[in-house]
């Protein structure tokens, strides 16, 4: 009969408990007194003025990081300024390579170092061909070293590649950012 009665009060405690939790979530902490019209129409209205601000920061921050370049273009990604000079093909192959692309494209570019740390130049594009496969690049003289703050440097990277246009991403090695992405077609 003890263990009855303690059991019965702390059911009927628990009991009192969750009947105040569930009243207070289901005012949702607001003041009662407020007309329960007025309070769901402003509720509604915020909420709707406040989802269509944010879809509207949400596109606009899409079309930013979605925004494609060109040649000719100059993007920033990080504190490093990137300029794609001149995207063509090339006939010259290396014989020891362990592919043979039906195309083999040449990527000129500028590189400015706007950052405070010298950083790696080099493996920093990544490249995609006309039919949305990823590329390698292609081993011939490509350009790999570092650049200092404040400097440039004129860079060459090839990929090979099946078809045409060819879109290219470039984010410098140690970045988070989003990559800046151009599209050339192949001359």
């Amino acid at each position: 009969m003890k263990k009855f009665m303690k059991f019965g009060c702390l059911g009927v405690i628990g009991l009192i408990a969750l009947i105040v939790v569930v009243a207070v979530f289901s005012t949702g902490g607001e003041d009662t007194e407020t007309s329960g019209t007025n309070q769901g129409e402003n509720q509604s209205e915020e909420t709707t003025n406040d989802q269509s601000s944010s879809e509207d920061e949400d596109a606009a921050e899409e079309a930013s990081s979605e925004e494609t370049y060109s040649v000719g273009d100059t993007a920033e990604v990080d504190g490093v300024q990137f300029t794609l000079k001149s995207v063509t093909t090339t006939d010259e192959r290396n014989e020891f390579a362990e592919t043979d692309p039906s195309q083999v494209v040449k990527v000129e570019y500028e590189i400015v170092n706007n950052k405070e740390d010298e950083i790696s130049v080099g493996g920093d594009l990544q490249a995609y061909d006309g039919t949305g496969n990823q590329v390698e690049s292609y081993p011939l003289d490509n350009t790999m070293g570092s650049l200092q703050p404040g400097k440039k440097i004129q860079g060459v990277e090839h990929f090979g590649i099946e078809e045409g246009p060819i879109e290219i991403y470039f984010q410098p090695l140690v970045s988070f950012e989003d990559p800046a992405i151009f599209t050339a077609e192949v001359q």
